[in-house]
């Protein structure tokens, strides 16, 4: 008799309103290989999550979010706030954005990942946690958080409807382009260290990849117990914003001294009198205008199914 100790989560919408077949589609996928899983749909944003959380307390062995980045969000803030340090995570990564599953090692193609959560090789890795304006309960990630350039970019994205992918983000750029965003007068603390700054990015990465093709992190470890952690040392104009977006494509501005700083800490908090500053966590909205943020590590918190991860 074939165990039910799968919980699959997807949006029915997903893959240009495929979602509801490409179930069936993992469901079938997961009966040859002896294993079953139910099937729930995710009907609003937000509504991952709640079924996450309630599905590790139910019991499940395995919570699987079939999506893109905002999926495994949500599936992963769910799981952190049951407690369920023992559930297992998989992805089937069928959204617009999978940068993450790509850090991961996990395979595009639907079949193969529905065989490597089935053979449930797994580890556990680390899971950022932020708090600030409009998010006092915090907000959990796996991939990376941003604040001020990067998220407004990243927003514009997902307001289109007929582009996605590294196109929606290119167009979003030459947009945001035009008017670009004046620095924000920060004070930066990292692991205890204060500088105060004008800067225009700050991004936290646990991951390497965000917007499906910048490498804001190249050196980033999701299981090494600390945050990589990228900010812009001055003001860039327009000229600068578009160098530096160059430099992401390549992932080179580790060797950048003079515009980007690059350091390894496991807690950092920005704050600011003034400006206010648009945050995501894991391409998801945090907040469009806050003043403080708070982000810590939560060291091999999460058990994730994976492939080989990128080295």
């Amino acid at each position: 008799m074939l165990k039910k100790d799968i919980l699959l989560i997807i949006n029915p919408n997903a893959s240009k309103g495929q979602g509801k077949k490409k179930a069936r589609e993992i469901q079938e996928l997961f009966r040859k290989l002896g294993r079953e899983c139910t099937v729930a749909y995710t009907r609003a944003p937000g509504h991952a999550e709640s079924l996450a959380k309630r599905g590790a307390l139910y019991g499940y062995d395995t919570i699987v979010a079939a999506g893109g980045d905002g999926t495994v969000n949500e599936t992963v803030n769910g799981i952190m706030k049951s407690g369920g340090s023992s559930v297992r995570m998989g992805i089937i990564p069928i959204g617009r954005g999978n940068d993450f599953a790509w850090m991961a090692g996990i395979p595009r193609n639907q079949k193969k990942a529905v065989k490597l959560i089935a053979d449930g090789l797994s580890s556990h890795i680390d899971v950022g946690f932020c708090v600030g304006t409009g998010h006092e309960d915090g907000m959990y990630f796996v991939n990376g958080a941003g604040f001020g350039f990067e998220p407004m970019v990243n927003f514009r994205a997902m307001d289109y409807k007929y582009i996605n992918g590294m196109l929606s983000y290119a167009v979003a750029f030459i947009y945001i382009l035009r008017h670009p965003p004046k620095p924000y007068h920060i004070k930066l603390v990292i692991d205890g260290i204060e500088s105060t700054l004008d800067t225009q990015q700050v991004s936290v990465s646990n991951g390497r990849r965000m917007g499906s093709a910048f490498i804001m992190a190249p050196l980033a470890e999701i299981d090494d117990g600390v945050f990589d952690v990228m900010y812009t040392n001055h003001p860039l104009d327009r000229k600068g914003i578009v160098k530096a977006v160059m430099t992401f494509f390549r992932g080179s501005q580790v060797t950048d001294k003079e515009t980007f700083s690059y350091i390894r800490a496991s807690r950092i908090m920005i704050a600011s009198d003034n400006d206010c500053m648009e945050a995501h966590c894991d391409g998801e909205l945090f907040t469009h205008n806050g003043k403080y943020f708070d982000i810590s590590i939560k060291p091999s918190s999460l058990c994730l199914i994976h492939g080989k991860k990128r080295q």
